[in-house]
């Protein structure tokens, strides 16, 4: 039973990044498990108190869409999310089935990262590729940020492996995920995850790195540093090459040209603000969005590369265009309440606890800074691939709290 066990966590946590569309399947699995359980009987009573909300969130984000698309008369282009929505809701009544122990967590995270970083290394070392991505829709920006997202999640579960008799398997197996999915964000040149790492850098010193010797906590920022360098200075990373176009990118919209991927993701900030301030309440559908962009072009406001863009480029400015501010209080929602029920607990729990607290809060802390510089949850696979993860995390900690017992 134990092998079944880790097969399927394996399974739910390396689909997104190993099969086309795999966040629809594992979904979906999450989905109909819950489903079972609701069939049972007892409601929104079956989630222990502290994970109720979990159930409850996705149902926000259903009713916003529903509204919205109810309003525009276009239900065509939200059906998707909506589908991902209704899904995860019922995806989190599979919480009392899981009694997972972190070992089967964070074997699952550390297998997915050397996966996407095999799976890069390949596309690039054999297909020459310019940048590593995931199947169709997982391109480059978003194969890049969960690769690194997973990568951290490994990071974190090094506090827990230390506490094992058989630590050294284990923190080479969460060191080569770390790796493994550091090398795929790497090789794909996606630069927005680069910007969350100063703020997950923090989060690790709060959580752990504070209580380390000076000497110690001196050593590992000169690693980091000089690890750093390196990767900078490799020219096969197309690190460098990256910093130094957006530099210049940034550089030319300052002085009122939107070049490069930098200035029309700033356009698009500012005309998203500037479509907010008309249509606040319940945002545009997708062709009204589109169309008032084209009519911004046409009256000589925006460029025409800037116009041609279908989302904004920033989860909260697009969760509100789109579906106006209950949709924006859906999509903070999806940050906010696993920030919250994870850093709560952080300043009661044991030595045991604490890594597992740190991979729960890190997840949505990446997400949110991905979502800054890009649209991930526009694409419906990776909101269904985020809850997914995010369930696997919760379930490791539920069987520490009252209710639950580690199997």
């Amino acid at each position: 039973m134990k092998v079944f066990a880790l097969a399927g966590v394996v399974f739910l946590c390396a689909t997104p990044l190993v099969l086309p569309n795999g966040g629809w399947l594992g979904l979906c699995a999450l989905a109909a498990m819950g489903g079972m359980q609701l069939l049972r009987g007892g409601g929104i009573k079956i989630l222990p108190t502290s994970v109720r909300w979990l159930g409850l969130v996705p149902l926000i984000l259903v009713v916003a869409v529903l509204l919205a698309s109810g309003w525009h008369g276009e239900w065509r282009s939200g059906l998707p999310l909506l589908l991902v929505a209704m899904l995860s809701a019922l995806a989190a009544f599979s919480l009392p089935v899981f009694k997972l122990r972190a070992a089967f967590v964070f074997a699952a995270f550390a297998l997915t990262g050397i996966i996407s970083g095999g799976w890069a290394v390949w596309q690039k070392a054999v297909w020459d590729v310019w940048r590593a991505q995931g199947h169709e829709p997982l391109h480059p920006i978003l194969f890049g940020n969960m690769s690194l997202a997973a990568s951290l999640v490994c990071l974190a579960g090094l506090a827990w492996a230390r506490q094992l008799t058989n630590r050294r398997a284990w923190l080479l197996l969460l060191c080569l995920g770390a790796l493994g999915g550091l090398s795929a964000s790497l090789l794909s040149g996606a630069r927005g995850g680069w910007l969350a790492l100063p703020l997950v850098g923090l989060i690790f010193y709060r959580v752990y790195l504070y209580r380390w010797p000076l000497l110690w906590r001196s050593g590992l920022l000169a690693f980091i540093a000089i690890l750093l360098f390196g990767v900078y200075s490799v020219p096969q990373t197309n690190v460098q090459e990256r910093v130094h176009r957006a530099v210049e990118q940034g550089r030319d919209y300052w002085h009122g040209e939107a070049n490069g991927s930098v200035g029309i993701r700033l356009e698009l900030y500012r005309t998203g603000i500037q479509l907010i301030a008309d249509k606040p309440w319940l945002g545009y559908s997708l062709d009204g969005y589109q169309s008032a962009m084209q009519t911004l072009y046409d009256e000589g406001e925006v460029q025409g590369v800037v116009a041609q863009n279908w989302h904004a480029h920033n989860d909260m400015l697009n969760a509100w265009i789109r579906y106006g501010v209950l949709g924006l209080l859906a999509i903070l929602l999806l940050y906010l309440w696993p920030i919250w029920f994870f850093s709560r607990q952080l300043k009661v729990a044991t030595p045991e606890q604490r890594p597992m607290l740190l991979a729960g809060l890190l997840l949505p802390v990446m997400f949110f800074d991905f979502g800054l510089s890009y649209a991930l949850f526009a694409y419906p696979v990776v909101l269904a691939s985020y809850w997914m993860w995010l369930i696997l995390l919760v379930g490791m900690v539920l069987p520490h709290q009252d209710g639950f017992k580690q199997c």
